[in-house]
């Protein structure tokens, strides 16, 4: 791929990224739910409201109220499957996935146990995508933890780390 790439020229790769960018292409409809109603129950309740006590900040908190993230560096969250979120909520937590420091996606998912992040992807697999689910633009209110990656791409201060 990188040598394809290479051919190609700034303007050209950034007129190819504002097409795709522009499609409103429509989501399947989520799988049947997994897991009890139980388990659905306390990914959402993390999902929106964090678990204080664990310094675990909402996921609404920082991918958008909708879960369609914010752009242009928080990624949405609906949409996805549950194997896949918990691959890569598994990966933040035993470090094989990494982000600048401090990262945050990593503190996040260390402070959660695997039944968390199972209970998180299960609910937020479950969920159907909005129509018309474009990413808003992110606020210009800190995060409510230290996210490196988001202030190394925006230039912004982050909030100190709990």
């Amino acid at each position: 791929m990188n040598g394809l790439l290479a051919l190609l020229d700034d303007a050209y790769l950034q007129e190819i990224a504002d097409h795709f960018a522009s499609l409103d292409l429509p989501y399947p409809a989520p799988l049947a739910p997994v897991g009890s109603a139980a388990l659905r129950d306390a990914g959402e309740a993390l999902v929106r409201r964090g678990d204080p006590a664990r310094g675990v900040p909402a996921c609404n908190d920082c991918h958008g109220a909708q879960m369609t993230g914010l752009a242009p560096f928080i990624p949405g969250l609906l949409g996805l499957p549950r194997d896949y979120l918990n691959a890569q909520l598994g990966a933040w937590r035993s470090g094989q996935r990494r982000a600048l420091p401090p990262d945050c996606m990593a503190q996040v998912a260390q402070r959660l146990s695997p039944e968390d992040i199972g209970a998180v992807s299960a609910w937020l697999a479950a969920q159907p995508v909005p129509a018309h689910a474009a990413a808003p633009p992110a606020p210009s209110t800190p995060l409510p933890i230290a996210c490196g990656g988001v202030a190394a791409a925006t230039g912004a201060a982050s909030a100190p780390t709990r």
